[in-house]
């Protein structure tokens, strides 16, 4: 009787263990200046590289994230210091750490090219080798993705929307999916494995103001599953009723074969609004694997785009996720 009573009170435990838990969001006004923040990077410790899309010249911050290591809550965000290169921002929106190397590598998506940067923010001279179809990016709709692989050597990308060459990209009024390529790179920085990523239809019903649907970040996990973060951004004509729908879904590419459609199984889902009661809306566009809790489990680190508090409304949110025990 007393083993049944102790697997009763210890199943719920365990459920819990075996889903991923969405955390509190949290913004650190204090700590942290207006921006518009759109990729992230974990450098170890407490360290963390992020993008600003809008930075005053090409590069990236050094930030402090400071997490409990037993509730995976955020308990501060501290801005660092800005390292630049100097030359004019590329609208820069995906960021990842290549440890081995020392370097990171951040996307740009006015020219749609991925650079690297010594940790003290000077280029390298080298760059991810691009296939020439990522050129027909739609404006505003290029590479929004990036993050790497230590355990397989593979960069992992694509763009927020659909390619010019692969088709119309979604809205209101055409409520179809994004069609995306998910491409590899390896350590020589030349184009590898390639796949068809399939985001979900717009399910918004309204027939006016405007929607935004695609891919904003990738993260990749340790056994070479990806995690990838889908978001719908939904603006009607005044503002208020505006929200943003994350889902996260997890991809296996190992299972594929190049060229295949890429399976994927919902981790979590989550959504943030402007309205008259609430005002947590947070366009969440960069994501990383971050550190492990002393339980084990891994943590997702999220950064927002709040277009540099706009009208006074938005903040700069972190949000962490707690993934399930076997990730």
């Amino acid at each position: 009787m007393r083993k049944i009573f102790l697997a009763l009170l210890l199943a719920p435990l365990t459920m819990v263990a075996q889903q991923a838990i969405g955390l509190k969001q949290r913004a650190f006004p204090k700590t942290v200046s207006a921006g518009n923040y759109s990729g992230i990077t974990w450098l170890g410790g407490s360290r963390y590289a992020v993008a600003n899309d809008k930075s005053p010249t090409a590069g990236f911050y050094l930030m402090t994230i400071d997490i409990d290591s037993i509730t995976g809550e955020l308990l501060s965000v501290r801005e660092d210091t800005f390292l630049t290169s100097g030359q004019p921002n590329r609208d820069e929106e995906g960021i990842c750490y290549v440890p081995q190397n020392q370097t990171i590598f951040v996307s740009g998506e006015k020219d749609q090219e991925i650079l690297e940067y010594n940790l003290q923010g000077q280029l390298t001279g080298r760059k991810l080798n691009i296939p020439e179809v990522f050129k027909t990016s739609y404006s505003n709709g290029g590479f929004e993705a990036l993050t790497y692989q230590v355990q397989t050597h593979r960069f992992w990308t694509t763009t927020e929307h659909t390619l010019k060459a692969d088709g119309e990209k979604p809205s209101i009024e055409r409520k179809i999916k994004n069609r995306l390529r998910l491409q590899s790179f390896g350590d020589d920085l030349q184009p590898k494995e390639q796949y068809w990523y399939e985001t979900d239809a717009t399910k918004i019903q309204k027939k006016k103001g405007r929607s935004i649907l695609g891919v904003s970040g990738l993260a990749a996990l340790d056994d070479g599953r990806i995690v990838v973060l889908e978001r719908e951004l939904y603006f009607p004509k005044k503002q208020i009723g505006s929200y943003s729908l994350v889902k996260l879904y997890l991809i296996d590419p190992s299972q594929c074969q190049p060229g295949e459609i890429l399976q994927k199984t919902l981790l979590i889902t989550f959504k943030t609004k402007v309205n008259l009661l609430r005002r947590n809306f947070a366009n969440f566009e960069g994501i990383c694997l971050g550190p492990k809790l002393t339980d084990g489990r891994r943590l997702l680190v999220l950064v927002c785009d709040s277009q540099n508090h706009y009208r006074g409304i938005l903040k700069d949110w972190y949000k962490t996720i707690i993934l399930p025990q076997h990730f």
